[in-house]
């Protein structure tokens, strides 16, 4: 009797570390490339906590810091999922990539704006003034439609091609009159005694909104895998609404920061619910495709689209995942 028990157990035990290593083999792999931004770090916390392995899912968190590179490793197939903005994932459809966006993340809520000599009073006063901007990229996509709000255009002032950090050095050692950046920078520019903080995006909500995109092929072969990647996602972020000391920690030790300067930059980012989300893709006309819309019109006007992207096929499956 008692060799019978034994067997049986042994048999037991045979079966579970059988089934955990099927479990295992069947986990879906994927593997996501982002650049070291604040509004990407609940991915990590999602990770950490066990969200994608609970939802079956082994997923493989990669910084890429060049979007064009992480779309790249995409489409060359090394790479499932890449985060960037809604008007990259324009850009770069536009210019030949067929991806869809899966979940939208954060929106800048102060981190990126226009810092400008305090004589110049509002965002009119911009008008033949020299302004730092880089081409063809998001910061001249924010500078565009604070202009249009202000009367004006792109034509209406002096830009001057560089990147969005040197832009902001440049307007610290008095280079340019206005420059479009992000933090540090807008701090920087806010502490000399002759710029200020002309405007950023706490009064644009819904301008510069991050997301997650995948293949096309990849992200309708996977919709399954892909819902449950997003549900667990928000499930991280809740985890940071409960529980922000500790989803804090998680973040800045995954991007290589303190905890302190994580905090401190944290009041210029606002993190999607996953009502936000759903919000945000609700409806044929939704914020999300009325953005990448928009973006896709902006980047054609300037020269740097093959062809306007198909908004609507863009955000489509994410409308799907959202519900």
């Amino acid at each position: 009797m008692k060799l019978l028990k034994e067997l049986a157990l042994a048999g037991t035990i045979a079966i579970s570390i059988s089934s955990a290593w099927n479990v295992a083999d069947a986990a879906e792999k994927i593997s996501v490339a982002h650049s070291t931004w604040i509004g990407y770090g609940a991915l990590y916390i999602a990770k950490e906590k066990g969200f994608f392995e609970k939802a079956g899912l082994d997923v493989n968190l990669q910084i890429i810091e060049a979007s064009s590179d992480a779309i790249a490793a995409m489409q060359g197939g090394q790479i499932n999922v890449v985060a960037s903005t809604m008007d990259n994932f324009a850009l770069f459809t536009g210019n030949g990539a067929d991806l869809e966006v899966l979940t939208a993340l954060d929106e800048s809520a102060g981190g990126d704006g226009i810092v400008a000599k305090k004589e110049i009073a509002t965002v009119a006063d911009l008008k033949g003034k020299s302004v730092g901007v880089q081409k063809g990229s998001v910061s001249q996509f924010l500078l565009a439609q604070a202009l249009n709000k202000a009367g004006l255009s792109l034509e209406d002032v002096h830009t001057i091609d560089m990147k969005s950090g040197d832009a902001g050095a440049a307007f610290v050692a008095g280079s340019v009159d206005a420059a479009v950046t992000w933090q540090p920078w807008l701090s920087k520019a806010a502490a000399t005694d002759f710029g200020k903080i002309l405007a950023d995006t706490s009064s644009m909500p819904g301008l510069i909104v991050d997301a997650l995109a995948a293949k096309s092929d990849y992200a309708n072969e996977h919709k399954t895998e892909m819902k449950a990647f997003v549900d667990a996602y928000f499930e991280g972020i809740a985890f940071m609404g409960k529980n922000p000391a500790e989803g804090h920690e998680i973040i800045a030790r995954n991007l290589k920061m303190s905890t302190e300067t994580l905090e401190g930059t944290l009041k210029d980012v606002r993190f999607f619910s996953k009502q936000d989300n759903a919000a945000f893709f609700s409806g044929d006309r939704s914020p999300a495709f009325a953005l990448v819309s928009q973006a896709g019109e902006f980047y054609q006007k300037i020269g740097v689209l093959r062809s306007t992207p198909d908004a609507a096929k863009v955000v489509g499956v994410a409308g799907e995942l959202a519900k």
